[in-house]
């Protein structure tokens, strides 16, 4: 007995807006766990250096603060993603400025304290990337550079001239420094450009496999999740329906009625099926319904609820419409022709039986 499979469901190219939201969802969760995992570690830093080092006694209380402020903020959806990340970029910068600038004057004498001197070199590091994850890529271009540039004037007021051997410790630095703003600015370009590819290649997907007047599966999208419902090998209803009359629609109130009449009808019949079955548009003014019934009976339930659902519902302008369904199951020796051909002979018979009405065809 072959392996059960999921059912296969229709799964439409998210959109940019879609792709947008769950990246900012990401980004908000990250910052979330970050924050509140590195709030133990500044208080257990605070409480065992706050007597003995001046910087870490005075800002460290402000960082503490602001981390709480800044995990309520997003927790808070109401309060934009954006400021949150902005704001905490500044607010960080300008803290390791400022210990940068204790550690170079604040100091008698700084290669004593030189290991944290590169601590905070590598902090700018990670806000430079923090700064690729957070904003536009000019923008953290830009970002970069203005840290950068106040880092090497400081290094420079502080070195130059000063001990040869810390001069060359800070250029060291500062080389790193650039060498990482140069590689992520050329990282988040390959990104954007990535990005503009894939949301291409998303776009044509979406108009290749979407019928673009009911925003459905169209023929080929529909095709290729029944041959995925074939390939599991289970039983499964296929109804296949047809607005009834339909030329004589276009004939007396125009094409663009009859493109209205056709999206309601699509969108009248979406909302009776269950989330994991599926509608496509299959040619003209058919429709194909694939659904997860496995017997005769709940399939002729369903396709008569559907076929009620459309006789009693209120179209554009006032015109009455009906439509024909044909039901089949599907059985292991079938193939994509055989089953199809089985549904069209029972819209055939509800055609030639007086329309409005179901019909099945046994496997």
């Amino acid at each position: 007995m072959p392996s059960e499979t999921p059912i296969p469901s229709y799964a439409p190219p998210e959109s940019p807006l879609e792709i947008t939201q769950r990246w900012e969802r990401r980004r908000r969760h990250f910052y979330l766990i970050a924050s509140l995992a590195s709030l133990p570690s500044i208080l257990a830093v605070w409480l065992q250096h706050r007597a003995d080092n001046p910087f870490i006694a005075v800002t460290y209380p402000f960082l503490i603060l602001a981390g709480i402020f800044w995990s309520a903020a997003l927790l808070w959806k109401r309060v934009s993603l954006v400021w949150i990340e902005r704001f905490v970029l500044v607010a960080v910068s300008l803290l390791f400025l400022s210990k940068l600038l204790y550690l170079w004057f604040g100091v008698p004498d700084p290669a004593r304290s030189w290991d944290e001197v590169e601590a905070v070199y590598w902090v700018i590091a990670i806000l430079f990337i923090i700064g690729y994850i957070a904003l536009e890529r000019r923008a953290a271009l830009g970002f970069s550079t203005a840290l950068l540039l106040v880092t090497t004037l400081l290094g420079a007021w502080r070195f130059w001239p000063g001990p040869a051997n810390l001069g060359v410790e800070f250029i060291r630095l500062e080389v790193r420094l650039a060498a990482i703003s140069f590689l992520l600015f050329v990282l988040a370009r390959t990104k954007d450009d990535f990005s503009r590819t894939l949301a291409a290649a998303n776009q044509m997907h979406q108009m290749a496999h979407t019928d673009s007047l009911t925003h459905l599966p169209n023929r080929r999208g529909i095709t290729q999740l029944l041959e995925a419902y074939l390939a599991r090998r289970k039983r499964f209803a296929l109804i296949l329906a047809d607005i009834d009359r339909f030329k004589l629609i276009n004939d007396t109130f125009g094409h663009e009625t009859g493109d209205t009449i056709l999206r309601e009808v699509g969108a009248c019949l979406q909302r009776q099926i269950r989330t994991g079955d599926t509608i496509g548009r299959w040619g003209g003014e058919e429709f194909l319904i694939l659904a997860a019934e496995e017997d005769a009976q709940s399939a002729l339930q369903l396709a008569q609820r559907l076929q009620e659902m459309v006789a009693a519902a209120e179209f554009s302008a006032g015109i009455p419409v009906t439509a024909s369904f044909g039901v089949t199951l599907s059985c292991e020796q079938d193939t994509l022709v055989s089953l199809i051909k089985r549904a069209d002979l029972a819209l055939y018979r509800a055609k030639n039986n007086g329309r409005n009405r179901v019909e099945w065809e046994a496997p």
